[in-house]
This record gives C-alpha cells, structure tokens and sequence, in this order.
C-alpha cells in the first residue's frame, strides 16, 4: 500500500495509475490525514459501483409519475399481461392471472395497476402486431421509473434486431462502458418490459444462453431465439 499527499497525486498521476492498476491501494493524505483511496475494481466491484451511482437496476418512485394502467390479451406465449401509462408501456409479464400480475407490478415498480376497462385501441393494435413475430414494438416505452445505467442498456438492447443476438460485454462496450459486463447482465435481468425490449437476444460470451427473467426462464430464451431463426448449435446450451 502506498500513500500519497494530494500535491504528490498531482505531479505523480501516471506512476500512482500504474500501482493501482497493478493492484496495489493507493491512500491520498490532505494535511496528513487520510482522505480517499484508490483501488482497482474487480468485475463485480464495478458492477456494485455502477449500480449504485445510476441508480441501480431497481424501478423507484418517480414524483409526478402517470399512473399506471393494464390490460391483457391471449398471444403465441399465452395471457400477456401489460400495464402502461400515458408515456408508453411500463411492465410486461406472462402472469397466470390478474392478481399474480398485480403482485409482480407492484413489487417490480412500486405501484398498484388498476385493470383498464377500455385500454386504448392505438395500444392494443400494437401489441397485437407485435406479438405476431415479436420483431419491433412500436409504441412508446415509459423507462422513467429505472435509474440512468438501466435505461442506457436497455435502450441499446432494443436496437438488436430479430434473429441476431449480443453479449453481455458487446452491450457493455456499446455504452461506453466496457467493464461493465456483470453490470449490463444485471440490468436486462431486472427489466421491466421483456420481449418489447429484447433482452433474450443478450447471451454470454462464452456461447451460454445466459438467464431469462421473463415466466419461462431459459427454456422460453431458447424456444423465443429458435423461432427468430438464431443457429442454437452455436450457443452453449448451459
């Protein structure tokens, strides 16, 4: 371990860099005592980090923030349960019934949604062209309720396009944040709006299919890629 006073952390910047980055913790004094240290972050350290910076992957209350609504309608994947507010759809999940999804939504974002008794049709018209091939939603999307990281990822994910699949470190470095992998994995495993943004197109890099949060697991992951045309005998199915 080494420590450093602030004038030294000015004039020696490279050479205390180059000790972080070889592993050694790097104490900062101001006026003889210790004010800050410097350490290299593992994988996960940065996950943590991260998270905690952007306001983690977990929805939160947002003041102002519409209410939210839902509805649901039968699909190829069975009873798709949406709910959605005036800024676009905001969770999705294939629930069993009516009070299964309530209990997800409100543990997932943190608010009851109240079954619409006349959604509006422009939504259902999208959903119900969605779910034929599931290749673009495209009606608005409300991400206010996740923190800044979470929506980067997310919004990347939805570029992907059917049939093609990323890693977790290709979404990583597309943000800009190529350390981030755990991070990024983390971030599609709490998202809110599964299949309208497509996070079962995220694998690992080593071939694994990765997890799925969506009812369903892996198994779905699998069944939703072959669909979409994705060779699987490239993929590890681990």
């Amino acid at each position: 371990m080494r420590v450093v006073n602030t004038v030294e952390l000015k004039n020696r910047t490279n050479e205390l860099l180059r000790d972080v980055l070889a592993g050694e913790p790097v104490i900062v004094t101001l006026h003889g005592k210790p004010a800050a240290a410097i350490t290299k972050l593992t994988e996960a350290g940065l996950t943590e980090f991260v998270l905690a910076q952007t306001g983690g992957g977990t929805p939160r209350p947002v003041p102002g923030s519409p209410a939210l609504h839902f509805t649901s309608l039968a699909t190829p994947l069975g009873e798709a349960y949406v709910a959605y507010s005036e800024r676009g759809v905001s969770y999705l999940d294939l629930a069993p019934g009516d009070a299964a999804f309530v209990r997800a939504a409100r543990e997932r974002l943190g608010v009851v949604p109240a079954r619409d008794p006349h959604p509006p049709e422009d939504l259902l018209r999208g959903l119900r062209g969605f779910f034929t091939d599931l290749a673009w939603y495209p009606g608005p999307v409300d991400l206010s309720r996740l923190g800044s990281f979470q929506r980067r990822v997310l919004e990347q994910l939805r570029r992907i396009p059917r049939g093609q699949v990323r890693t977790y470190r290709d979404i990583a470095r597309e943000i800009g944040h190529p350390g981030a992998t755990r991070a990024v994995g983390t971030a599609c495993a709490r998202n809110p709006v599964p299949l309208v943004i497509p996070c079962h197109r995220v694998v690992r890099s080593d071939g694994g299919l990765g997890g799925y949060s969506l009812r369903g697991g892996v198994t779905l992951k699998r069944r939703l890629l072959a669909q979409e045309g994705v060779d699987l005998t490239r993929l590890n199915p681990s």
